[in-house]
């Protein structure tokens, strides 16, 4: 089982008492290093495999820039381009709504296009089941607890994996 370090981070925001986890990858692999990999035990050579993947990519690219929803594999994930906008009441000191938000007051030109992802709900238990965590301290990566792993969403009485809602930066 694959073992995943997270450390912890306090959620300053939301004022004290208030934690996170955060993910912490061992290293990023290049897109060199994924088509080798992708290669492997294949009669397809690296070069072909790059050129293969790039050009799919750029019909990604290509469809998302359209407005269309785009599946990138089989039961994996679906982007799709998002608008981070919103608009809220504003208030004085005390509280008392000085103007109230209206559909109106959304303009794009207000808000931030992003690219968002969903993750197929299948991928999401895939990786539940082949996924351990081990918390960490951020600073030095010493281990702070022994392995966590999720309940197994097949065993009686086990819960099911989380899937991202939809939204968000993507990746």
């Amino acid at each position: 089982m694959a073992k995943v370090k997270y450390c912890a981070r306090e959620n300053t925001r939301m004022g004290r008492h208030s934690f996170y986890a955060v993910p912490m990858p061992y290293s990023t692999i290049t897109f060199e290093e994924l088509c080798a990999e992708a290669c492997k035990n294949t009669s397809i050579e690296q070069p072909i495999m790059m050129t293969a993947a790039t050009l799919f990519f750029d019909a990604v690219v290509s469809n998302l820039i359209k407005g269309h929803r785009v599946q990138v594999g089989k039961d994996f994930l679906t982007l799709y381009p998002n608008l981070v906008l919103s608009v809220k009441d504003s208030v004085d000191d005390n509280g008392n709504v000085l103007e109230a938000a209206t559909a109106k007051m959304l303009n794009a030109s207000n808000g931030k296009s992003r690219i968002a992802a969903t993750v197929h709900p299948k991928f999401s238990e895939q990786f539940a089941r082949n996924v351990s965590w081990q918390k960490v301290d951020e600073k030095s990566g010493a281990v702070v607890e022994e392995d966590i792993v999720e309940p197994n969403p097949n065993e009686p009485g086990g819960g099911g994996a989380v899937t991202p809602p939809e939204g968000g930066d993507g990746f």
